[in-house]
């Protein structure tokens, strides 16, 4: 079941993302190199001891970039996040995921997030959370706290009164229906 597949005109794209595992040297480095860092690009440790993963691309072509695009892509977008990271590891593998991204609106690219319409198709009380795409590890709690205070009230006027630009997507999915 796919709820995108019921409703041809969600206002959102499926973006492919590709990151890097890299081991590093068993050397020790300072405590700095193995922190997490998200700006634009994300690095961040592994549950693996010495990995460390570097992400992602933004794809949108049906046929996804090499193993040495990726790692050119990303080496270029966040070597001065990680330079010692770069210098010093070796890329193990390419990991693959997709993720849902909004379209672009006069507020930039805002989550999907409410209830749905009535549709008999998926359930007469649904919920939505999407559209966060690269966004969604700094976004997820904030909307996630407020969807569930929603669900439990079992009304979203609060959510909608204080984030107006989170109905956004009412208007175009209700002109598909």
């Amino acid at each position: 079941f796919n709820i995108f597949t019921c409703h041809e005109n969600w206002p959102v794209q499926i973006v492919r993302g590709q990151s890097i595992e890299i081991s590093i040297p068993n050397e020790t480095p300072s405590p700095n190199q193995l922190e997490a860092v998200l700006c634009g690009k994300y690095v961040t440790p592994l549950l693996e001891q010495n990995k460390m993963l570097i992400g992602a691309t933004r794809e949108f072509k049906a046929e996804p970039l090499t193993k040495d695009q990726v790692t050119e892509d990303l080496r270029e977008r966040s070597y001065d996040l990680a330079p010692w990271l770069w210098d010093n590891g070796t890329v193990d593998k390419v990991t693959t995921g997709w993720r849902v991204q909004s379209n672009r609106g006069g507020n930039g690219r805002s989550p999907i997030i409410g209830r749905l319409p009535s549709m008999e198709s998926i359930h007469n009380d649904a919920w939505v959370f999407t559209g966060l795409s690269s966004r969604g590890l700094i976004h997820h709690g904030v909307y996630g706290d407020l969807l569930t205070d929603a669900i439990l009230e079992e009304c979203e006027d609060g959510l909608l009164s204080a984030n107006k630009h989170v109905g956004w997507w009412r208007k175009k999915f209700n002109q598909a229906s």
